[in-house]
């Protein structure tokens, strides 16, 4: 395979590797880049509006859908249903949960029920067809066999599913057995995924990953003798990790018997305070730079391809376990493809409006109790571009949308733009990510934001770093310089912002 997807087993080392990877004479200024964040949502939410968010949410739901004039396309619904315990907490996880006991989970569960009743009863829930449901965390199955039974019943009661719904269900292999697969299988669900993240046990240790290796190379042959679609997440970028590191995570992964591999960088914006405080003292080793974080993200890609076939920028498997389709078709799809979740800090996105629940335990007990839906914030805005924000993580986008959606006045331009630097190929009705623009996917996603999305973008980076406190003048710089030559130049920070976070507790070398 010609590179830069071809660092191979019998590439001896990283420098050899990484002249492979240098192949390519790219346009811009860095070969191996990626924004400081980029594991984000579209649309942006803006904070600063006022209003009555329940309000809004209510009346948008009060309507039924009105088909696209001119469509070509059905877009896909997906429901999203959060468990928000686990056993144990890993330090890095930025998710909403808690350890749970019994009678926390019970509660909660509870309100839960109410919240699928509250929602699946309204007009617009009511003409969904779901094409994929997704039980996210937190960790599932925390939940026991007859807990579980009972949220597949509310979830069919309250919502019409497609003859061909995927069902994903996130597991952790401490709280998984053989009849607990067993009783998944059962009860519909079609995939079942979980995080690793790395096989390195000083990692583990780092991030309290608390299961042993036995009990992930146990789950992976329950879940597999039982299901044709399994995944495991990866990670790559963690504090003292290198490309050696990344890449040897990876090629276990390939080899641990598991159907499909979900590789992700570390997006440190959105890691917890405490875990970066532990990095500012030197309890924990600063990590590597944005743009080595990528190339080990893209070195780690390499090592999966050796055995793996490519799905889209993070996942690889074949075609009986391909990626989520609640995530990779319908939360990174296009303007079309609609998703409403339930639980606590649960996000939903319609067309024209985006929403948030409440992230409190309590508070989101006793709203969704009552029968309210338990919405904290919300976005009114028809996010058209979606579904070109987010093609470099897809790989592809159907042409086609430019008129349909009316997107072909604005974003003509920026597509040759792409096409002519060679990060980007039109096949038919097609855009088709190339290899060099794989290189640097989340600028081009940066690229195709809308003006005022790109302000939000803005905004939302300054909050998270300030609360998180980890970028540091290097990373902010490069990425602000690739970002204006890849054209959004409104999607990073300018010298004023960087100034600001001058005054941050950064990160400093050991």
């Amino acid at each position: 395979m010609q590179c830069p997807v071809g660092v191979r087993a019998q590439s001896p080392g990283a420098d050899r590797a990484s002249d492979e990877f240098h192949c390519h004479s790219l346009r811009y200024q860095s070969r191996f880049s990626m924004l400081p964040f980029e594991s984000f949502s579209y649309p942006f939410f803006d904070l600063s509006t006022s209003a009555d968010h329940r309000a809004l949410v209510a009346a948008h739901l009060s309507t039924p859908d009105v088909p696209i004039l001119g469509d070509h396309t059905r877009g896909l619904k997906a429901l999203y249903v959060h468990i928000p315990f686990c056993d144990s907490l890993c330090t890095f996880c930025p998710f909403v949960k808690w350890v749970g006991t019994p009678e926390r989970i019970a509660a909660y569960l509870a309100a839960l029920h109410v919240e699928l009743e509250t929602l699946g009863a309204t007009p617009r829930m009511q003409g969904w067809e779901i094409d994929s449901v997704y039980i996210g965390g937190g960790t599932p199955s925390v939940l026991n066999e007859e807990q579980i039974a009972a949220l597949m019943r509310g979830i069919r009661a309250n919502f019409r599913l497609a003859a061909d719904v995927e069902i994903s269900f996130e597991f952790e292999v401490k709280s998984v057995t053989p009849e607990k697969f067993d009783a998944l299988a059962e009860l519909g669900v079609t995939r079942v995924s979980f995080g690793v993240q790395s096989f390195d046990p000083e990692i583990r240790d780092m991030v309290h990953i608390t299961a042993t290796l036995d009990q992930v190379y146990n789950g992976i042959g329950w879940a597999s003798e039982r299901f044709a679609n399994t995944n495991m997440d990866m990670m790559t970028g963690f504090p003292g990790q290198d490309t050696a590191h990344a890449r040897r995570d990876a090629r276990l992964a390939a080899e641990s018997g598991i159907a499909s591999v979900s590789m992700y960088p570390v997006d440190y914006v959105m890691t917890l305070p405490g875990w970066q405080e532990r990095i500012r003292s030197g309890e924990l080793p600063r990590p590597a730079m944005l743009d080595d974080r990528s190339r080990m993200f893209h070195e780690a890609r390499a090592a999966l391809l050796e055995t793996m076939g490519e799905q889209n920028m993070y996942c690889f498997g074949d075609s009986t376990a391909p990626a989520t389709r609640y995530m990779f078709s319908t939360l990174y799809g296009g303007y079309r493809d609609e998703a409403v979740g339930v639980g606590p800090g649960a996000y939903s996105f319609i067309r024209g409006l985006a929403w948030m629940n409440d992230a409190d335990e309590r508070h989101y007990n006793a709203t969704a109790s009552s029968g309210l839906l338990p919405i904290t914030q919300s976005s009114s805005y028809h996010a058209y571009e979606k579904g070109l924000v987010f093609f470099p993580k897809r790989l592809t986008f159907d042409m086609r949308d430019l008129k349909v959606l009316s997107l072909d006045t604005v974003y003509a331009e920026r597509i040759d733009r792409i096409v002519t630097a060679g990060h980007a190929e039109l096949v038919g009705d097609t855009l088709r990510l190339t290899e060099p623009g794989k290189l640097v996917y989340s600028e081009l996603m940066a690229h195709f934001f809308a003006d005022p999305q790109q302000r939000l973008y803005h905004r939302v980076v300054n909050r998270l770093s300030e609360q998180v406190g980890v970028i540091d003048e290097t990373e902010w710089k490069a990425g602000a310089d690739r970002v204006a030559a890849m054209g959004a130049t409104n999607a990073l920070p300018g010298a004023s912002s960087r100034t600001r976070h001058k005054r941050l507790p950064l990160i400093t070398a050991r």
